[in-house]
């Protein structure tokens, strides 16, 4: 419908002269795809398996160009950085503990110092970006410095500077996690935040999967080969493979809808992207200052949301699932690294399943409670085997080990709940994750050197113990956030809009007005904008 620019069409809270100013010839509003619109029988069908398909044409272009050019590249870039930070343990049991004499806890302590490294670098990195640097410029070089970190650990002939080396790869590998979910929480609406979240993490599981195979792959053909052992050769094609996946990071990541310069985004989806997060309700990023610095830390939402994000860390085990393999001495190299990788592919599955419900239901911490389950039970089920040796069978002992890789879905889900509960300030959302991933790598410093001692191996004190209690403080940090979100938006007088999200009473949506002419493609083939349709 066209109206009279001269006009003031209230949109989302803000009166159309207010809008925040782009590049177009004249200021212009979208909406989000009507709740009635119905697709095509055959988008219809993509749309249960991608939900872009489902979307009506101007936005399901808008949203697959990103998918395309952002958020793949950002799958691949997080699958590089889990296989350069997981293959320690891969190269551990593939004849680096050997060749090195690693019998102490050598191998826990490669894993503290790029814990160390990870902690000094993660809360830094966010407030980096949230200063005015741009992610596309911050992510790609470190990703080339941790490459070339990873490559150098092939030439060591001791542990003590692998210590080093695994502390410098952690300060750079920082940037990567928190620093992407930053920029996809800026782009992607609640009915498509929650599966690409758990992309990006399921990612890292697939990562975890490819590392298994990578290792028994270079074991098997490169073992020897020009004098060297097939553990360091992992470290060296990891390295290879990261160099040109860096360097794309300066050509894809988008930086935020406002500042972006990303060759693959015209001016009319640069504008679109602003509307579309301005009718969510959802605040750019601003400069950080050290007034608004304290301001989030002296507020509930750093702390609260810590609570539900570390604690299904802190008593992750699937981590020593290769140790319990090696106790059997039944296993050969290759099978070490790989049967591990069936727990990575039913976190996969897992993943895509639960995000699909969370974005379908718009709700999150319900399934977060599912996806803990599955940790607790199979904790609850190696604390009665470590207690009850020779109670338990190999075979029950492997399905504890396997079952919890389905509560993959939790933590990602956990993030896009605080994306979603903190959006009035892209700020707060950068800093309160990268505080989080700073106490979950502070904790992880030294807290596997005393629930899980790799001499103990496979059998622990403390660890499984420890294990279950995290687990079932899950549900009450869950039930602790909800009800401090739940008590702010009461407190601020907050009010739901009809996209699930808490908004000023005024900034709720009241109708569209002007819609931009993109191309959209019609049934006969040609293009036409949506004024002339």
């Amino acid at each position: 419908m066209a109206t009279d620019h001269n006009e003031t069409t209230e949109v989302g809270g803000l009166r159309s002269s207010e809008l925040l100013e782009t590049n177009a010839p004249e200021k212009v509003q979208y909406t989000l795809t009507p709740s009635d619109y119905k697709p095509s029988k055959g988008y219809r069908l993509l749309s249960y398996i991608w939900d872009a398909f489902g979307k009506a044409p101007e936005e399901r272009q808008f949203v697959l160009r990103l998918d395309f050019y952002m958020f793949i590249y950002s799958l691949i870039s997080y699958i590089i950085k889990i296989i350069d930070q997981n293959n320690i343990s891969n190269a551990f049991v593939s004849g680096m503990q050997t060749d090195l004499k690693l019998y102490g806890q050598q191998r826990n302590l490669f894993t503290t110092f790029f814990n160390m490294g990870y902690l000094a670098g993660s809360l830094p990195g966010q407030i980096i970006i949230t200063s005015g640097v741009r992610p596309s410029y911050y992510i790609p070089a470190c990703e080339l410095l941790w490459a070339t970190f990873v490559m150098c650990i092939a030439a060591c002939n001791s542990a003590a500077p692998i210590y080093g080396l695994r502390f410098l790869e952690g300060l750079a590998e920082s940037a990567i996690f928190p620093s992407f979910n930053l920029v996809i929480g800026s782009w992607y609406t609640p009915s498509e935040l929650g599966k690409r979240m758990c992309l990006f993490e399921m990612s890292g599981q697939a990562a975890s999967m490819f590392s298994g195979y990578i290792q028994a792959g270079v074991y098997n053909s490169m073992n020897g080969r020009y004098g060297i052992a097939g553990w360091r050769w992992l470290f060296i094609i990891d390295g290879i493979i990261s160099f040109p996946v860096a360097i794309a990071g300066f050509f894809q990541v988008p930086d935020f809808p406002t500042n972006t310069k990303a060759w693959y985004l015209k001016t009319k989806h640069r504008d679109y992207a602003v509307q579309r997060m301005a009718i969510l309700g959802r605040k750019p990023i601003e400069r950080l200052t050290l007034k608004r610095f304290c301001q989030i830390f002296t507020s509930w939402r750093p702390y609260l949301f810590l609570l539900p994000y570390n604690m299904i860390g802190f008593g992750q085990y699937t981590g020593y699932f290769n140790l319990w393999l090696q106790s059997l001495k039944k296993y050969s190299v290759a099978q070490l690294n790989i049967i591990p990788t069936g727990g990575n592919a039913i976190g996969l599955v897992m993943s895509y399943l639960v995000a699909n419900l969370s974005d379908l239901t718009r709700t999150r911490w319900p399934w977060m409670a599912f996806a803990a389950t599955f940790s607790l039970l199979g904790s609850i089920i190696l604390q009665i085997w470590n207690q009850y040796p020779g109670k338990v069978s190999n075979q029950v002992v492997m399905f504890a080990q396997m079952i919890g890789f389905a509560s993959s879905p939790y933590q990602p889900l956990c993030i896009a709940w605080m994306a979603e509960s903190f959006q009035d300030s892209a700020t707060t959302r950068g800093l309160v994750l990268g505080f989080g991933n700073t106490i979950n790598y502070a904790m992880n410093a030294w807290l596997p050197l005393v629930l899980f001692p790799t001499p103990e191996a496979p059998h622990y004190k403390y660890g499984y113990q420890a294990a279950i209690g995290f687990s079932c403080a899950d549900y009450v940090s869950i039930a602790a956030f909800w009800y401090a979100v739940r008590w702010d938006r009461k407190r601020r007088g907050m009010i739901i809009n009809e996209y699930g999200l808490a908004v000023e009473r005024d900034e709720i949506y009241e109708g569209a007005v002007d819609i931009q002419d993109l191309e959209m493609p019609t049934k006969d083939g040609p293009s036409m904008t949506v004024s002339a349709l």
